[in-house]
């Protein structure tokens, strides 16, 4: 019923001649409609792919930086299970302090390794002129 109103209207408003025009319109105007709302919807779907492709990532980096810090943990000689890396993280920091040490890299012929050292401020410069001139 409220269809027949609608085109009664429509044909008074617009006539006779006017109106398949308008159909016309209206239609094209549905169509691109609907063609942006797939667009809209496909390009969406992109974005969720990616932000959860970056989600995993992100885990993955954050995994890794927690396996670094039990291996600075273990090689400061603290016991790193059942402790968060934020803990380790404070514990190392106050082991470094009270030892007054510094992280310094030795490489031996094997593997990297990270030692804690107490350095005089001779010692620190020493190295500071040593990198310099490298």
């Amino acid at each position: 019923m409220e269809i027949v109103i609608v085109v009664i209207v429509a044909l008074i408003l617009f006539g006779p001649n006017k109106l398949p025009e308008l159909a016309r319109s209206v239609g094209s105007a549905m169509g691109e409609f609907k063609i942006a709302q797939k667009a809209a919807e496909f390009d969406l779907s992109d974005i969720e792919k990616y932000s959860k492709e970056e989600e995993e990532k992100k885990k993955a980096d954050a995994k890794a930086v927690d396996e670094k810090i039990k291996t600075m943990a273990i090689e400061a000689g603290i016991d790193p299970e059942g402790k968060k890396p934020e803990e380790l993280l404070i514990l190392i920091s106050e082991k470094m302090k009270a030892d007054g040490g510094v992280v310094q890299a030795a490489e031996p012929e094997e593997e990297k390794v990270m030692t804690v050292q107490r350095l005089s401020s001779e010692e620190l410069a020493a190295m500071s002129a040593n990198e310099e001139t490298a």
